[in-house]
């Protein structure tokens, strides 16, 4: 097994594993400290179905049946599908591609996904990055005085906040009362495997910070919206077909990019999520 930076500020690209093959203990111990490490990891040129998908990520955690039932694999609710043509489940047929500004999977649940992994099937031939954060560091390069200022404070996360930037895909009734809504939860939290701490930021989710009036709260998620998402922290992952790429939701904000020709290019992920604990 070789390990190959990815950027700068985070990423790691993991050489000499077969997915589609039983990973050994040993090598799956390696693979998650990559992975803890990392922030985010991948493994190119890989061939998978949806089982060995499935094995490989029950190697770093729990798989759980994703939210939007509409969206997901026919014989596997585990695994969701992302493709050029989704469209909003409201039943306009309005084209919806998910992702496309910063975020950080689920932070509405009461136990949000530890990490998010994706499978490149087919990808097109220029765009459709996905950008990614180490909020780690982002929390680490803070002045002091903003960070004893933050590092004891909630947020209220919802499934979509009034300061999101962009509409989310209608959730059915069942789907609302299955993951519920209105979670408070750190705003720096605490990697339950290395002790180290991250901003724990949603723009799409996060509605305000607790225990202090709403414009100071606005004020304060946009400064610290604007200091996550320098370049500096981030790194910027060009899609390969057969990347395996897997990140830490406690740890990276990450967003898509709708930038490529989509009427004659096609684009078809497969995603799975582990299960996750409790911010703290």
């Amino acid at each position: 097994m070789e390990l190959i930076p990815l950027g700068e500020a985070l990423g790691i690209e993991v050489r000499g594993v077969d997915l589609s093959a039983p990973v050994d203990a040993a090598a799956a111990a390696a693979l998650n400290r990559a992975f803890v490490e990392g922030v985010v990891i991948c493994l190119r040129d890989q061939s998978l179905d949806p089982p060995s998908f499935l094995r490989t990520a029950a190697l770093f955690g729990t798989p759980f049946a994703q939210i939007y039932g509409q969206f997901n694999h026919d014989d596997y609710p585990e695994i969701g599908v992302l493709t050029h043509r989704d469209t909003d489940s409201a039943g306009t047929g309005e084209r919806k591609i998910r992702g496309t500004s910063w975020h950080t999977d689920a932070s509405y649940f009461e136990r949000p996904p530890k990490a998010t992994m994706l499978y490149a099937e087919i990808v097109p031939e220029e765009g459709g990055d996905t950008q990614f954060v180490n909020m780690r560091a982002a929390y680490a390069a803070l002045p002091d005085a903003v960070r004893s200022r933050i590092d004891r404070r909630t947020a209220l996360h919802v499934y979509q906040s009034s300061r999101s930037p962009r509409q989310l895909i209608k959730r059915s009734g069942d789907q609302v009362d299955r993951f519920g809504d209105g979670r408070h939860h750190p705003l720096v939290r605490t990697h339950p495997d290395t002790g180290q701490k991250a901003l724990y930021l949603n723009p799409i989710r996060m509605e305000c910070i607790d225990g202090i009036p709403r414009e100071e709260s606005d004020r304060l998620l946009d400064f610290l919206h604007d200091h996550v998402t320098q370049s500096r922290f981030e790194y910027r992952h060009k899609w390969r077909a057969g990347d395996v790429l897997m990140w830490d939701n406690r740890s990276a904000l990450h967003q898509a990019n709708d930038d490529y020709d989509w009427q004659n290019q096609s684009r078809r992920l497969l995603r799975i999520m582990l299960e996750g604990e409790i911010p703290a």
